[in-house]
């Protein structure tokens, strides 16, 4: 009998790492693109649907979806917080046509909400930082409640795209006091926590699958050694190391939310008390996953394997030791870093003799590699075109030290 078909809701290297490991498994696969410089479109792999142009974009995609007619109810498999969030909503309708693999709606809610998953999380015994929901009404409350340095951070996704900000770190009085003055009207869409200290390599990542008992059915686990933007951003550049105590604490968090599907958990060790401590759960895949596959670990399969009905396959052991190169986003992290060119190209190479897992490059699958390259190079000169390279969101801010 032939398999269901999957179909993948594709955001640039996400979508990708699912369409590269569903073929793994033999999955018949649409790939579903908002965007025509989506590097999937140039990948040997699925077949490729543009959503067209339109100012009310969930009909396009809705529309789009209506069209596919491959067999009865493929899996739908959306790879960022908008689109999960986008097929939560329409699950109903959905669901006519579709297996949608996602989490249950409320569990979605509550952790696409920084205010709400922390609150849930107090008085569980699972570590996090410490946070506050709702900011005080001034600087020094604030400072009184969480210490120095802090960080500010959108509530949800919807909230970073109308803040245009990812975060802001606040690092003394004077910082605070400039952020209360300046965003005062957005109280209500963020929240702060202590800024665990550290470096890049004291972030990690849990990407893992929850079954209906909301215990972990599958887990990859990873340590970043540096990130984009700079170390408070995505994964640049990371080694797959299994980890039992991240393992543990995504299962705790898994079992508070009484979760169910995929889940990509960020956590930062804490050497202060030797513990790993929940940063956020997105209810999708991660930015990696495609590593874990490479690694051993497949979880685009694996979720797709169980919105079918199938039993899981015994698992394989994660190779350890293998490495992750986003080579694009690790030569602007160390620029941002303040690195020079020489030490910037000494490291990349170094890092790309080790025979890296790449997001875009894979031998098996060439043309996203230098289409992403591509796309890049088109954006830049288009905002040298248009006078706008030394404008755009600002990732991060940090008060006194430039963005």
């Amino acid at each position: 009998m032939s398999k269901p078909w999957a179909v993948v809701l594709s955001s640039d290297a996400v979508g990708l790492g699912a369409v590269r490991s569903l073929r793994a498994g033999g999955v018949p696969t649409v790939v579903v693109m908002l965007d025509s410089w989506e590097p999937v479109r140039a990948s040997r792999y699925a077949e490729k649907v543009l959503v067209p142009k339109s100012r009310d974009v969930e009909a396009a995609i809705l529309n789009v979806l209506a069209r596919i007619d491959r067999g009865p109810r493929p899996i739908l498999i959306p790879t960022t917080d908008h689109l999960t969030h986008f097929v939560a909503r329409h699950r109903a309708r959905l669901e006519e046509r579709f297996r949608c693999c996602i989490p249950p709606n409320a569990a979605i809610d509550i952790v696409l909400d920084k205010a709400r998953d922390t609150k849930l999380l107090e008085g569980t015994g699972i570590p996090f930082p410490r946070t506050v929901q709702a900011l005080p009404s001034s600087p020094a409350d604030l400072i009184s409640e969480l210490a120095l340095p802090l960080i500010v951070k959108p509530r949800t996704h919807v909230d970073k795209e109308n803040l245009g900000w990812r975060n802001v770190i606040v690092r003394t009085l004077s910082d605070a006091e400039t952020f209360y003055r300046e965003n005062s009207g957005v109280f209500g869409s963020v929240i702060a926590q202590e800024l665990i200290p550290g470096p890049d390599d004291a972030l990690w990542e849990c990407i893992c699958l929850f079954n209906a008992r909301s215990e972990v059915a599958r887990a990859f686990t990873f340590q970043k050694l540096s990130t984009m933007p700079a170390h408070y951003g995505a994964t640049a550049r990371g080694r797959s190391e299994r980890s039992e105590a991240l393992v543990e604490l995504a299962a705790a968090v898994g079992k508070r939310l009484s979760y169910n599907g995929l889940a990509d958990i960020d956590v930062k060790y804490d050497a202060r008390d030797g513990q790993y401590k929940y940063l956020e759960l997105n209810p999708r895949l991660g930015l990696c996953h495609h590593f874990g596959t490479r690694c051993g670990v497949n979880l685009t399969l694996d979720a797709y394997r169980v919105a079918c009905g199938e039993d899981l396959p015994a698992p394989t052991a994660q190779i350890e030791g293998r490495t992750f190169l986003a080579a694009m986003e690790e030569v602007g992290s160390r620029l941002q870093s303040g690195d020079s060119i020489l030490a910037v190209c000494a490291g990349v190479l170094a890092a790309l003799a080790r025979r890296p897992v790449g997001p875009y490059f894979s031998p098996d699958d060439v043309l996203p590699g230098p289409f992403a390259v591509a796309r890049v190079c088109y954006r830049l000169t288009a905002r040298l075109w248009r006078g706008q390279l030394g404008t755009g969101t600002a990732f991060t801010k940090q008060y006194g030290q430039g963005l």
